[in-house]
């Protein structure tokens, strides 16, 4: 499978697990600031890996958005913490919607740490 295949194929892994998580945690719809916002900074950092010369500042861009998606979104974000502006809700189905947004940002991940590590080893 090409490498842009699998980009793409990772990075629609990884909106789609906002976008589930938003869909059980919130009461939002797909279309809500909220979830296409983020959704269009997949697609926008996605479209400009695949169209840039430069291909390193776009995919430490994309790793960057996928970390805070991951650290931020996935994980701290489903904990009580004193300074968050929100108490998120302590149920099953909140941490199962945090466990599948966190799980999804993981093959785009992994995908482009193991392309930075090929690209510098080259």
């Amino acid at each position: 499978m090409a490498d842009a295949v699998r980009l793409a194929l990772t990075v629609a892994v990884a909106a789609l697990g906002l976008v589930v998580h938003n869909l059980m945690s919130l009461p939002l719809s797909p279309l809500a600031p909220e979830t296409l916002g983020p959704v269009l900074i997949y697609a926008g950092l996605l479209i400009w890996s695949a169209v840039s010369r430069l291909a390193a500042p776009s995919r430490w861009s994309l790793l960057a958005w996928t970390l805070v998606n991951l650290v931020v979104g996935g994980i701290l974000s489903a904990l009580p913490l004193w300074f968050l502006p929100f108490f998120p809700e302590q149920s099953l189905r909140h941490y199962l919607a945090h466990v599948i947004y966190s799980l999804a940002q993981l093959p785009l991940l992994w995908l482009l740490l193991a392309s930075m590590r090929r690209r510098a080893a080259a």
